[in-house]
């Protein structure tokens, strides 16, 4: 009987500690997407995109046009991402051969004219066990259209709708 719950325990420790070390590897990858956006690295964002939702908007050339001519335009009027933040994740959800959780994004936009605050889900999926992780935001694709392209996104997994932006006009 001793054994026996000494190996439930010891099993349920492994559990929390590997959830703990996931949880870390979705915060540190999100970050890393969020310093390449600051960065205006698109190639570098890009490669954090889930490879279902680049296949969404047209493949990687056209969605690296739509990336160039979005960071050309809010440069235009003066933009410029100023900071990014994200919550911690959600509990990570094993869910065929994928492991899924969801990760808040607060992200300030400064443009001439006032501020934007933005807040969305993420949706982080690793492929392989923990080791890599890949995003699809929920502000850019709705969720029916991840779940047409990604039909194993778990339907466990809670994703909370997006608030709407707050916008701080500058006093002129």
């Amino acid at each position: 009987m001793k054994f026996l719950f000494s190996l439930i325990l010891a099993v349920n420790c492994y559990l929390a500690v590997c959830a703990q070390q996931h949880q870390s590897a979705i915060k540190q990858a999100a970050m890393e997407m969020g310093n390449a956006l600051v960065k205006k690295d698109g190639e570098r964002f890009l490669s954090y995109m889930h490879p279902s939702m680049i296949r969404l908007a047209g493949g990687k050339s056209q969605l690296r046009v739509m990336a160039d001519s979005a960071f050309k335009v809010v440069e235009q009027i003066g933009g410029k991402v100023s900071r990014i933040s994200f919550g911690n994740p959600s509990q990570v959800l094993q869910y065929r051969n994928t492991l899924q959780a969801v990760v808040s994004q607060q992200m300030l936009v400064i443009t001439l004219l006032g501020n934007a605050e933005l807040s969305s889900s993420l949706i982080a999926i690793s492929g392989d066990k923990g080791k890599t992780w890949t995003f699809i935001d929920t502000n850019l694709f709705n969720v029916s259209q991840i779940k047409t392209a990604m039909p194993d996104i778990s339907p466990e997994l809670v994703i909370p709708k997006s608030a709407p932006p707050k916008f701080m006009l500058n006093e002129q």
